[in-house]
């Protein structure tokens, strides 16, 4: 008798302890999901906020310049067929020297770059005096230098590509805040000068853009600039050896509208 109770005894301490267990092990799984859970969530929260840094043309912090500089840039190819960038140029214009200290950086700092491009077009379209200034750095700054080709290979090289297109369109975005901004007409002549008379890589696209920018008023400037400069101030004509063979196909291409021209009345008349 005895014996047999302390065997129920066992047998009620054996499945208690299976009911701990069973118990126990749902418990550690739960907290272990619980705690990888949290984990991926965490990582997915820090890697949404990498990609916002990276596309984030400054600082990440949720200000109104910020945003607005984000969301110029994003709409930038609609231009001003997207009310989002009218609202966030109009906000930049109101906070031009605010903008131009936020996009220093980059502008300055970072290598060529589609980003940095758009960055110098936007400053053009915005700009105050202290955007002149810091075109004025970026088209002084030494000519980028390209890297060696490999014999025999046809790559291009992108970082250098980008640069000078960033440099050049430095050059227009200074013409482009004196069309928007008379007052500053006559720093960004100035500096457009300046540019010109360095006789680098930037001087003809800076006569191109005086050119456009004062119209007649262009040949005051002749006075600026050495005789290497002639041509700029010259009548734009075609090479002498062309202008024989333009003038005859001018002629050419008149009588055929006359005979086309004839054709078609005698056709009305028939009719």
């Amino acid at each position: 008798m005895t014996r047999n109770l302390c065997a129920r005894a066992k047998r009620q301490e054996l499945r208690m302890a299976q009911c701990v267990n069973c118990a126990y092990i749902p418990y550690m799984m739960g907290k272990v999901w619980l705690l990888s859970l949290v984990a991926i969530t965490a990582f997915a929260v820090l890697a949404t906020q990498s990609v916002g840094l990276a596309d984030a043309p400054v600082c990440a912090e949720r200000r109104p310049l910020n945003h607005h500089l984000r969301s110029a840039i994003r709409h930038l190819d609609q231009g001003t067929r997207s009310p989002e960038y009218r609202e966030s140029l109009a906000y930049l214009k109101l906070h031009a020297p605010e903008a131009v200290t936020a996009l220093s950086g980059p502008v300055l700092g970072e290598p060529g770059s589609f980003r940095k491009w758009q960055i110098i077009y936007l400053i053009g379209e915005f700009g105050d005096e202290n955007a002149l200034a810091l075109l004025r750095m970026v088209m002084e700054q030494p000519k980028p230098q390209a890297k060696p080709a490999r014999e025999g290979s046809h790559a291009t090289d992108i970082p250098f590509t980008e640069e000078m297109n960033s440099r050049f369109r430095a050059v227009s975005s200074t013409a482009r805040i004196a069309s928007h901004r008379p007052e500053l007409r006559d720093q960004a002549v100035e500096t457009l000068i300046a540019t010109a008379q360095r006789g680098d890589f930037l001087a003809d696209s800076a006569m191109f853009e005086l050119q456009k920018l004062l119209g007649a008023e262009f040949q005051s400037l002749r006075s600026y600039f050495g005789p290497e400069a002639a041509r700029h101030f010259e009548p734009r004509m075609p090479p002498p050896q062309w202008q024989g063979l333009l003038a005859r196909r001018m002629e050419k291409h008149r009588r055929e509208a006359q005979a086309l021209r004839e054709k078609r009345e005698s056709q009305c008349q028939a009719k």
